[in-house]
């Protein structure tokens, strides 16, 4: 299963095709370890082939150990990879279809009902890791007995009689080939990368654009744009390649304005909201403000907006003070034949370190509240 074809999909582009395709993974036919002088020579025979862009040529994955220059240590570290557990997928040209013929409509129920459907597909349910492990509570004996199995991960002792067990089952419901789970899980990185590299660093002067937040499909960018316009000017005044922007932007955004469409092409990109200024704590955790007075949009996963009142002045006193804001969310459990409402506090607001420590040998340790890089040892 392939994806549409795209003009900036270079690796698997035929001559006088549109543009070349994102495939699904097949199964491994061999590895080579690059160990010896044959087997690094070998490797070198398939890397060099004169048929690798071609049909013809032979596709592999290479597996390297090496250093990143200090130059692109913030890259690395912006965009580490994204690991999960997919396993679920719908048909998302029809799904989409739907939403999109809603959105004329302007039915907003259907709309977001089809947005839901679309999204937890890759979001709540494919990466839903419950699945993949089973709590139960036991005896002593009936622990010991399941320490003793292949699938025991960890325990803790609750009380004289009773452990919380956490077992690794052997076997668990896939209603989704793989190959389509590894699809979206590779290709969604490689496009999100692929449109900044291949595209922004090309023809935009990116010394003017910051990056601020990014999700597996969505980025934010604090622009140095033209102060005389308003902030609506999109990338207008820091394209330092009009030739090159104009011959390719097509390919990403949209060209027809109004045409929805157009707005919602695969593989394209659309403005998600906009605004003169943004606070982000993390990914999916930022308040973006819409205009110049107060109107702003908080974006904050896990938190019922409804009922708990999030201002600026929270997201602020986060960053400035480490003040943590707690929040309660209500629903709706039931036991026994018994419905009842439960109350469930987390915190809401909270500090979040998305860098590293970076080692004299350019090493990247995680960063840990009181530790430096003296107190990491290179062995």
């Amino acid at each position: 299963m392939p994806s549409e074809p795209h003009k900036f999909i270079k690796y698997t582009q035929s001559s006088g095709s549109a543009g070349g395709k994102m495939y699904m993974c097949g199964s491994q036919t061999g590895k080579i370890m690059g160990d010896t002088d044959h087997s690094k020579q070998t490797i070198l025979r398939i890397i060099n082939s004169k048929k690798r862009f071609t049909e013809d040529g032979q596709l592999f994955i290479a597996e390297v150990k090496g250093h990143i220059d200090e130059n692109y240590l913030n890259d690395f570290i912006n965009f580490p990879p994204i690991l999960r557990n997919y396993e679920f997928t719908t048909d998302e040209r029809t799904i989409g279809s739907y939403r999109i013929e809603t959105k004329l409509d302007e039915n907003k129920g259907q709309e977001q009902f089809f947005k839901i459907v679309m999204n937890s597909s890759y979001g709540s349910d494919g990466m839903n890791t419950e699945k993949y492990h089973k709590v139960k509570m036991m005896n002593r004996k009936q622990t010991e007995r399941v320490i003793r199995s292949n699938a025991f991960m960890d325990e803790q002792k609750i009380s004289e009689d009773n452990y919380i067990v956490q077992m690794n089952p052997e076997h668990c419901s896939c209603k989704t080939p793989l190959q389509v789970a590894f699809f979206v899980l590779d290709n969604a990185k490689y496009w999100y990368l692929n449109f900044i590299y291949n595209f922004m660093y090309k023809c935009l002067d990116m010394n003017r654009i910051q990056f601020i937040e990014g999700n597996t499909d969505s980025a934010y960018y604090a622009i140095s744009g033209n102060p005389n316009e308003d902030f609506t000017q999109l990338f207008n005044a820091v394209i330092k390649d009009r030739d090159f922007y104009n011959k390719n932007a097509k390919y990403f955004f949209p060209i027809i304005k109004g045409d929805v469409y157009d707005e919602k092409k695969i593989l394209g990109l659309a403005i998600e909201r906009q605004g003169p200024s943004m606070i982000a704590l993390a990914p999916k955790n930022y308040i973006i403000f819409k205009n110049y007075c107060d109107d702003s949009k908080i974006k904050l996963k896990g938190v019922n907006q409804k009922t708990n009142k999030i201002t600026k002045d929270q997201i602020v006193d986060c960053i400035n003070d480490g003040k943590i804001t707690k929040c309660i969310n209500n629903r709706l459990g039931q036991k026994n034949h018994q419905m009842s409402q439960l109350s469930i506090e987390k915190n809401g607001i909270t500090g979040i370190h998305t860098k590293m420590i970076v080692l004299e040998n350019q090493s990247c340790c995680p960063f840990m509240y009181g530790l430096t890089a003296k107190d990491y040892s290179i062995a």
